[in-house]
């Protein structure tokens, strides 16, 4: 089975046609700068994200992602303002640390980040590693709009010597094909405002080939799209629930959509649901324990013909914020 699981995954790299090519995620619905550049430096603080993904538990050769990301703002205005008070309405409390004097709440500013991710499936191994710009711009009071780039290095590793040879020229696994580097480019674009957003983004958007040194087959990428968009409803003082809607599409024309809706209590705690069409449904929760640190767990149960032979899935994501002068302790634009 990790033999089948590696092959079958490895040559889905090889042709178009078969799956996806990037990491599922189900907690990217607090980190939509996983899937868009322009989402870099949209807070005030340097934001870092630790996740680990155990996909498919009881399968053999299953997935297992790992990734670290981090993103800041260069020259935001709302560094400076002062921080909220202890109301007990921490909605009009973040409100008033707005510095009236500015005609945007926001002015424009850059955003830098990175994106390092490692991936198993099998004998199959896939790292990454991703440099990120933003560039902030006010369109009103309330609404921003930003646009970004993401440019870096995509590494696969096939482990040959664990695999029982049935031929032993197979050209999927044979000369350079195993091992293969190949440059990563992203675009995207985000406008958000503190009760909204939505998002389009492109990754992998060019097609590096890698051509076999014994019959020339050809390994490109394929280019991947996203759409987002969320709102956040504020319920009472303390209560907000937001709703939010991803469809992903992939160049072969494979699509899926995700259906998130997640609810927040004082901007401490938070828990949600998931729907992933024709693959699973999940639980989320979150703590937010100060102004450094928050804790995410999410619990996916399988819905596809997977269910038979594997159990169901766990991430958990570690949040650490630095420079954060204003002690912020939930992010003040919706993610």
């Amino acid at each position: 089975m990790k033999i089948f699981t590696s092959l079958v995954l490895f040559t889905c790299l090889c042709f178009t046609g078969f799956a996806q090519q990037r990491p599922q995620h189900t907690q990217y619905v607090q980190n939509n700068f996983l899937l868009n550049p322009a989402a870099a430096g949209t807070e005030s603080y340097i934001d870092i994200r630790n996740s680990y993904r155990n996909q498919w538990v009881g399968m053999e050769g299953a997935p297992t992602t790992y990734y670290t990301s981090i993103n800041a703002s260069l020259d935001k205005n709302d560094r400076n303002v002062v921080p909220p008070s202890k109301s007990k309405n921490s909605y009009v409390a973040s409100e008033q640390t707005v510095n009236k004097n500015n005609r945007f709440h926001v002015r424009p500013h850059h955003g830098v980040g990175a994106v390092l991710q490692l991936d198993k499936s099998g004998l199959l191994r896939t790292f990454s590693l991703n440099l990120n710009y933003a560039y902030h711009l006010p369109l009103t009071k309330e609404i921003n709009l930003s646009g970004g780039v993401s440019a870096g290095l995509m590494q696969y590793r096939l482990n040959k010597q664990d695999i029982n040879m049935q031929v032993k020229e197979d050209p999927f696994v044979a000369g350079e094909i195993g091992n293969m580097n190949k440059f990563d480019l992203g675009v995207g674009l985000w406008l958000y405002s503190s009760d909204f957003y939505v998002g389009l983004s492109s990754m992998q958007v060019l097609r590096s080939e890698t051509k076999s040194s014994n019959n020339g087959t050809v390994a490109p990428l394929q280019n991947h799209y996203y759409a987002t968009g969320g709102i956040r409803l504020r319920v009472s003082n303390n209560i907000s629930f937001t709703p939010s809607l991803m469809v992903k599409v992939a160049e072969n024309g494979i699509y899926m959509v995700d259906v998130n809706a997640k609810a927040a209590y004082g901007r401490r705690f938070w828990a949600g649901a998931s729907y992933r069409q024709k693959d699973a449904v999940a639980g989320m929760a979150g703590v937010f324990i100060n102004h450094m640190l928050d804790v995410s767990y999410s619990y996916d149960l399988t819905t596809s013909d997977l269910s038979r032979v594997s159990a169901n899935s766990h991430e958990i994501v570690v949040g650490i914020k630095l420079n954060n002068p204003q002690k912020t302790i939930c992010p003040q634009w919706v993610w």
